[in-house]
């Protein structure tokens, strides 16, 4: 009989990983981005940009908040007057009736909401657009600097830190954020990373980056949607985020799991409780 890799336990594949030196434990955690993984991304982005452009642009509604039901409304409220992250994960995004998926690859789009109290908006914007004053406020940029602007259009690298659930990754990105004025009360921006890059032996005297696409695939793409809207009380911020990452191979959900499900979400609440921080003791 033939043993496929269906039999092949996650206990057995622990024992082997344990067994196994640094680099081998590398060669098994890597990853390739893929034509056909990146062809699902870019068809996806499509549409989560038209789906996006659509809303902000309607004139009875522009928060996420508008298109809720009157309980899920009602919930957004009390979440934050109590000062905490509304966070969804984010649905609609692919046409209905149409067949979707990425292959060896996922896909993790999250939205979240915030109000930033005692703020003008006029006030906030500034704050979010000294990209180089971003490291050491949010938690996960170690390094910042603005590159370049060109009208609402800026350019910026963030070195980034993501340490959860025992998995450590570092990342030197290049990134740009557009802003769309709609009025003196309401804005919209889209930011993207151009380039992602997982660094190797991060912190250490001969780091260098990976060869991008070609890392641990925790992180392949990232784009972010954020709608400002002026309340009498603050600014209501929304970010929707929308990450590629690798699939989870079977036998190693006990070791990267957990990780590539659930840090995308985690790292959307903590740079929204960031940004509430700004206008909380003022």
């Amino acid at each position: 009989m033939t043993t496929t890799s269906k039999s092949v336990t996650p206990a057995v594949l622990l024992f082997f990983f344990a067994l196994a030196g640094p680099g081998t434990q590398d060669d098994l955690l890597a990853a390739r981005l893929q034509p056909h993984t990146a062809k699902a991304w870019e068809q996806y982005l499509e549409w989560a940009d038209a789906k996006v452009k659509a809303e902000v642009t309607e004139k009875t509604r522009f928060l996420i908040r508008d298109r809720l039901s009157a309980k899920d409304q009602a919930e957004y409220d009390r979440v934050l007057r109590s000062g905490r992250v509304y966070r969804a994960k984010m649905a609609g995004v692919v046409p209905a009736g149409r067949d979707f998926e990425v292959p060896d690859g996922k896909i993790h789009h999250w939205w979240g909401a915030v109000l930033v109290p005692n703020m003008k908006l006029a006030e906030l914007l500034p704050l979010l657009q000294d990209y180089d004053q971003h490291a050491g406020r949010f938690a996960e940029v170690q390094k910042s600097r603005l590159v370049g602007r060109s009208g609402n259009t800026y350019r910026f690298t963030f070195r980034l830190k993501r340490v959860a659930y025992g998995v450590s990754a570092h990342y030197n990105t290049e990134q740009e954020c557009t802003y769309f004025p709609l009025n003196p009360d309401r804005q919209w921006s889209r930011s993207i990373a151009t380039r992602i890059a997982e660094i190797a032996e991060a912190g250490k005297p001969g780091e260098h980056d990976k060869p991008v696409g070609d890392d641990h695939g925790y992180l392949w793409r990232m784009v972010s949607w954020w709608r400002f809207d002026q309340r009498p009380e603050g600014v209501i911020v929304e970010c929707e985020s929308a990450t590629l990452s690798r699939d989870v191979p079977f036998g190693l959900s006990w070791a990267i799991g957990r990780f590539i499900d659930n840090v995308a979400k985690d790292s959307l609440e903590s740079v929204l409780l960031t940004v509430r921080a700004y206008g909380k003791d003022r």
